[in-house]
């Protein structure tokens, strides 16, 4: 119990003095975040609806690219699959949110389920749990998909794959005349 009291005093006493270092030295801890060259930006392809595409979300930094995905002019959705490929040289998944989806704004239940499949492949769906459809008028947030900057240099394309969009009908039928829009990612 001494041993690991005094190593946590040791370490508290190592952090105090590296603070006071860099106190001395007129560092500040936003220094080193402000002082970061590298950029992570996000470029979404586009097309004309209806249509399933990208966005970076406004919350997105320096390491972590928040990418929105987003359903426009598609009526009766029901769920939503698909999965997304990435060069994980540059990118790796961290996170899911999907708080404020669109498919739940009538206070319908959703059941959302993120997987990594394999290294470089996300694999998404997310559907209303209840019989109903809901509509899409316009661009409207479904998901979002939090990726993490692996390098300092490279770029990695943001690609959907498996698509569908489901609508309420019995039995479920695919909406066709979708286009689905990806893009890509950019560390310099």
């Amino acid at each position: 119990m001494k041993r690991t009291a005094g190593r946590n005093v040791t370490f508290a006493m190592l952090a105090l003095a590296l603070g006071s270092m860099l106190v001395s030295a007129g560092c500040k801890s936003s220094d080193a975040i402000a002082s970061s060259s590298t950029r992570f930006t996000y470029a979404p392809a586009g097309g004309p609806s209806p249509s399933v595409t990208t966005a970076l979300a406004a919350a997105s930094t320096a390491s972590v690219a928040e990418i929105e995905i987003r359903i426009t002019d598609v009526l009766d959705v029901l769920s939503a699959s698909f999965s997304l490929d990435f060069d994980t040289a540059t990118v790796a998944f961290l996170d899911f949110d999907a708080a404020g989806s669109h498919l739940a704004s009538d206070g319908t239940m959703i059941q959302p389920v993120v997987q990594l499949t394999q290294a470089d492949r996300l694999t998404v769906g997310i559907t209303r749990l209840g019989a109903s459809g809901i509509d899409f008028n316009g661009s409207q947030f479904l998901i979002k998909i939090r990726f993490l900057r692996v390098t300092s240099s490279g770029t990695s394309p943001l690609t959907f794959g498996n698509n569908e969009l489901l609508d309420s009908m019995t039995p479920p039928q695919t909406i066709v005349g979708v286009q689905w829009f990806g893009g890509t990612f950019q560390v310099d």
